[in-house]
Formats: C-alpha cells, sequence, structure tokens
C-alpha cells in the first residue's frame, strides 16, 4: 500500500494546522497522489478534485474550520475536502451504496454545511451564514468556494448584488480553472495584491481618504477624485475584477491557485479586511496528471483506470448511451431541417450533445448554468419560427419552474423537452435524482408527455416531436444504454399521438408501466404467471394524452390494476392517472410501486430498487400477498 509521509499524519484540519507553511506543497503532494491512486481504482470526479487541492489545503490552514465556515460550489470538487475532514479512509467508497457522497453533504461531516449538488448556491448561502452570524453576535469567518461556471448563475449574482448592498464580512473564492495560468500571473501582479491587501495600505487607504475629507472646501471633491483614480487604475491593471467591483465586492486576483504559500499568504491578509471581498485564483483541472490535464472532459468523472496510461477499461462497442442516441438523432434530423434548434443549460457532453456541436455550431446554443433563461429562451424561439429542442437533466429542469409555467405552457410554445437522467441516477445521489418530473409536467396546462421504454422509443420521439406544433412536448428516459445493434435510426418508427401500447395479456391483474420500467413489469407478469395469475402490462409510452380507450378497456377486463413508476410516489403519474380513469373503474386500483418521500441516496441503480422492494421479484411478493387475501 502506497505510503504518504504528510498525509498520514492528517485526519483532520487541526493536524494540518499543527504543520509548518514550508511544509504544505508537501501535504498538497500527498493529498493529490492519493486521489489518484484511489480513483484509479473507484472511479469518480476526477479532474475537478485534482484542481483544488491547493485551494483546499490554504482553505483549512488559515480558516478555523469548523467553526469558520466553508461552502462549496459545485459540489464535486470537494474530495481533498473530505480527506482533510476525517473521511480520508472513506474515499474508496465514494459514490458507491451505503458510502461516501461524492457531493458534501450535511449528515456526514460537521464540515459539510449544505448538499451542494447544483450550481450557483454558495454565494446566497455564505451571505445567509453572515448575516446570521452577525444578527446573533457571533464571530467568524464565511466563505464560499465558487467555479468559474457557477458564478455566471443568475442565482450567484443576485446573492453578489445583495452582498454587495449590505456589506458583511464574507470572502467569495472564484475558482477559474477556464483560464490557463497566464502572465497575469506574475510579479507585477503579486507585488500589486500585496499592497493591496495588505493591513498597511488599506489602513492607509482609510487615514488618507479621512485626511482628504476635513481639508476645507476642496476636501470632498480631491477625495472623490481619489477615489476615482484608484478605482479606475485598479479596474485597468486588474480587468477582470470590474464587475465584482461595481457589485460592491473588493476584488483581489488573479492569483495562481496552484502556490499554496501565496494561497495561504493571501486568506492571511484579506482575513484582515472589513466587507465582501472576491479573490481570483486560477486553478487548472486535472493538475498533477498529465493526461487530465491534457483531457480535463475526459477526466472530468472517471472509471476505473491504469494510472502509469490513464487508460480506463473500453466500454462495449455494441453499447450507446441513451444521451448520445439524442445526440445522434438531432443530427439527422438538422440535416434536413436546418430550423431545428439544440439548447442545454451547460450540458453538452452530459447530454451527448458534443457531436452535434461540433457538426452544426450555429444549431447549438449552450447557455451556461442558466436554467430559467435557457427555458424562457426557448420558448422564444418557437416565436420566431424555429424547432429548439430543449435538451435538459430531470433534476436541473425544476430550476427554471417558473419559466416552464408562465413562458411556455400558459402560452402554448411548442418547446420539445429532451429530459435526460429522468429516474433514479444512481451514483450522483439524492440532488440528481431525477423523480419529480413526471408529477409537474402532468400538472401543466397544454403539456403533453411522452414516457418511452426503450432506446428505439427515444429515436422515433424525436422524430415524432419535430413536426408537433400543437402543444409544448417532453420526453424523459434515464441515464442508460441501447444496443446499436437493434437501432434504426434511418428508419424509425411511426408514432400515433395518444397511444399507449399493450404487452400482454391476462384477466387477473393489470399493470400499468412507465418508461424504463417496462422490464421488471414483464418479469413481474411472469413471475405471476407460474404462480397461477395471469397479467395484462401496457406500456404508457403517451402518458398526456392519456390512451383511455385502451387503458379503460384492460381495467374493465382485468379484476385489480397497478402502476409502476420510477418516480417519487407523491410527485409521479399516478395523481394524473387516476384523475383520468373513470369513478367506477377506481376501485379496482390496488397501489402504485414508486420511490417513498425521502431523499433517496447514492448507488446503482439494482440496489436502490432492491432497498426499496421495486425488483421484480419484490413487487411480484408484494402482489402476491395483496391478491391471495
Amino acid at each position: 500500500m502506497p505510503s504518504y509521509p504528510y498525509l498520514d499524519k492528517i485526519n483532520f484540519p487541526e493536524d494540518l494546522r499543527n504543520l509548518k507553511e514550508t511544509d504544505l506543497p508537501a501535504v498538497c503532494h500527498d493529498v493529490r497522489e492519493y486521489i489518484i491512486d484511489t480513483l484509479s481504482d473507484v472511479g469518480g470526479h476526477f479532474a475537478s478534485n485534482l484542481g483544488v487541492v491547493e485551494l483546499t489545503v490554504a482553505l483549512h490552514y488559515v480558516f478555523q474550520t469548523p467553526k469558520d465556515k466553508i461552502i462549496w460550489d459545485v459540489g464535486h470538487q470537494t474530495y481533498p475536502h473530505k480527506i482533510l475532514t476525517g473521511r480520508k479512509k472513506e474515499l474508496p467508497t465514494v459514490r458507491k451504496w451505503l458510502g461516501l457522497s461524492g457531493f458534501p453533504k450535511r449528515e456526514e461531516s460537521e464540515y459539510d454545511l449544505y448538499n451542494t449538488g447544483h450550481a450557483g448556491t454558495s454565494i446566497s448561502q455564505a451571505l445567509g451564514e453572515a448575516c446570521a452570524r452577525d444578527l446573533m453576535g457571533e464571530n467568524y469567518k464565511v466563505a464560499a468556494v465558487i467555479g468559474d461556471a457557477s458564478i455566471a448563475t443568475g442565482m450567484a449574482l443576485e446573492a453578489m448584488n445583495h452582498g454587495g448592498h449590505i456589506k458583511p464580512n464574507m470572502l467569495v473564492i472564484l475558482n477559474d480553472n477556464y483560464m490557463s495560468i497566464s502572465k497575469n500571473v506574475g510579479s507585477i501582479s503579486n507585488y500589486l495584491n500585496r499592497i493591496i491587501s495588505s493591513q498597511v495600505y488599506n489602513k492607509g487607504k482609510t487615514a488618507f481618504y479621512g485626511f482628504l475629507k476635513w481639508i476645507p472646501l476642496i476636501g470632498p471633491a480631491l477625495q472623490a477624485l481619489a477615489h476615482n483614480m484608484e478605482t479606475s487604475f485598479k479596474h485597468f491593471m486588474m480587468r477582470p475584477g470590474g464587475l465584482f467591483e461595481d457589485l460592491g465586492f473588493t476584488y483581489f486576483g488573479p492569483i495562481d491557485g496552484h502556490d499554496v504559500n501565496r494561497v495561504v499568504q493571501m486568506l492571511q491578509n484579506l482575513s484582515k479586511i472589513q466587507g465582501p471581498i472576491l479573490l481570483h485564483v486560477l486553478t487548472q483541472k486535472g493538475k498533477g496528471y498529465k493526461p487530465a490535464e491534457a483531457d480535463p472532459i475526459k477526466y472530468h468523472g472517471v472509471t476505473p483506470f491504469n494510472k502509469e496510461s490513464g487508460k480506463m477499461a473500453s466500454a462495449d462497442a455494441n453499447k450507446i448511451g441513451l444521451s448520445k442516441i439524442v445526440g445522434k438523432t438531432l443530427i439527422d434530423l438538422t440535416n434536413k431541417d436546418k430550423r431545428i434548434a439544440v439548447i442545454t443549460p451547460a450540458m453538452i457532453e452530459g447530454s451527448g450533445l458534443r457531436d452535434y456541436q461540433e457538426t452544426y455550431p450555429n444549431h447549438t446554443f449552450d447557455v451556461g448554468i442558466a436554467e430559467q433563461h435557457s427555458v424562457a429562451f426557448a420558448g422564444a424561439m418557437t416565436n420566431g419560427g424555429a424547432i429548439p429542442f430543449m435538451c435538459i437533466y430531470s433534476t436541473f429542469l425544476t430550476r427554471a419552474m417558473d419559466q416552464l409555467v408562465e413562458d411556455v405552457s400558459l402560452m402554448n410554445l411548442p418547446v420539445r423537452f429532451v429530459i435526460d437522467r429522468a429516474g433514479i441516477v444512481g451514483p450522483d445521489g439524492e440532488t440528481h435524482q431525477g423523480l419529480s418530473d413526471l408529477g409537474y409536467l402532468a400538472g401543466l396546462p397544454n403539456m403533453d408527455i411522452m414516457v418511452p421504454s426503450s432506446a428505439q422509443d427515444i429515436i422515433d420521439s424525436l422524430h415524432f416531436m419535430k413536426d408537433y406544433t400543437e402543444h409544448p412536448i417532453a420526453i424523459r428516459f434515464p441515464k442508460d444504454n441501447g444496443d446499436l445493434r437493434e437501432l434504426k435510426f434511418d428508419s424509425p418508427n411511426q408514432v400515433t399521438k395518444g397511444k399507449a401500447r399493450l404487452v400482454s395479456e391476462g384477466k387477473d391483474l393489470l399493470i400499468l408501466s412507465l418508461g424504463f420500467m417496462l422490464p421488471i413489469a414483464k418479469q413481474v407478469a411472469e413471475i405471476l404467471k407460474s404462480k397461477g395469475i395471469t397479467t395484462t402490462v401496457v406500456d404508457l409510452f403517451w402518458l398526456r394524452p392519456y390512451d383511455s380507450d385502451l387503458v379503460n378497456k384492460c381495467i374493465e377486463s382485468t379484476k385489480q390494476f397497478v402502476i409502476l413508476d420510477e418516480s417519487y410516489l407523491h410527485a409521479g403519474a399516478s395523481g394524473y392517472l387516476l384523475n383520468e380513469i373513470p369513478n367506477h373503474l377506481i376501485g379496482k386500483f390496488l397501489k402504485t410501486f414508486a420511490l417513498p418521500l425521502e431523499p433517496i441516496h447514492h448507488g446503482e441503480r439494482n440496489q436502490i430498487l432492491e432497498h426499496y422492494r421495486l425488483t421484480a421479484s419484490q413487487i411480484a411478493d408484494d402482489l402476491l400477498q395483496s391478491l391471495q387475501k
């Protein structure tokens, strides 16, 4: 087993703070090597964590955590933080069932303040912490660490606007890992920042302004002139900070985020300055591991890999992710119709759109982490005659609920919503589970909903949606794969609006299955058949409009019916369906098999299904007990 001379001595931040500052580069080396060694065996978020090692070490060295508060945004960069806060030995369990979360998690540690899976929240939370501290008469530091993509979110800018107005003592660290370390990070920049961040400079500036103010007649004018000259000089010399200064934050940087001693010095200096501060830190994703430095996108999240070569295990050549099926199909559609536009909120890779973007860059609109804007933007594109496909994860669509209601559904604008990661998402855990979309989509005026149960269904649905202009329409599908040998990209199946599918027929029980629960429904039917119970299975490929002819007929011809839905029980399709089914048939309803209203933790899909008794054998057992009563 590898040895880590400095990290082996550290279990909690107080152990780190007992070391000399000159030891910190060696600590960073150990932390980085431990991450590489561990994740090469188990996988997980990789490049982003390598990039934030020095910043994490510096923060826990200077801040008296957990009394001082550090809030991370987004949470996939917190592996070094977990290593230094008592969870080092548990890192091999990260993202596994009953193991460490891949994100900050309050239930894991007092060092994790919030369960942070979505972007742009940290500045609001840090501002709330700072205001609560001041209201309660407490004394501790508060810092938010936010990425360069996250700080562009509307929520982050709203929080900065508020914080710059009320001006509590707080620190925002902009972890900028998009730009390379450039000549801005040199002797002149370091010199200016040392002067500007030093206590002597800031005390002297305050005294100087006070002196000018008391000069008779011309004092206030001189004071204003001096302030304007200082602001103009700082904006000229450190141009990136102009926006943050205008929002009311004192800006410092950019500094090299991989010079741990430099970061420590800056944090120590900034801790003596009053008011809201933004420190701009430049880091490199994948720092310290050459394959990840060369391709941080590929190594953002890794499966187990060979440490020496960087090579990850080869995927089955016949398998294709459902997201990539979407991207390929949209290329085919755009080849024939140039009115198509594809919109995504910073999910080009995750939504399988990289090839589409390269093929049709002028038809691709990556709006950044701005879900609200993306939905309103898509609605407006329909008004201009374009055909927008809005590609988004289920969990992120919830951030645009107002726009979904006000700017699309109420105005009946035919946006095509392509909702990825719907249902159980597995290792990303509770903040990413897509378990609510069917409930709120079915509650919107004008919204039509398709629930594909196979990879081919997705291809067929996208072709249907292209020319569908009656209403906004959504398809939703999980994180899964299809078999290339079975897919017909060039000759999709015809889709008829509002038609469910009869899979099998029986007289004892009806299973209404939604989406990728269909294989489980079929297995349940087989198990029950072996026990002498015959089952009808209906695939609710179209949820809305509801196929009343087929479904009502099937209910009438069976004794009881159940619903299988990979959603939260009270936020799925059941409420909609049970209000569509005629009253005289409702008495045959037995139950809905779905997820309970609690946070659904991370783990593989089969593990989560088994835990909540949603595997085929468990559902069949429950049904046998109910049917035999």
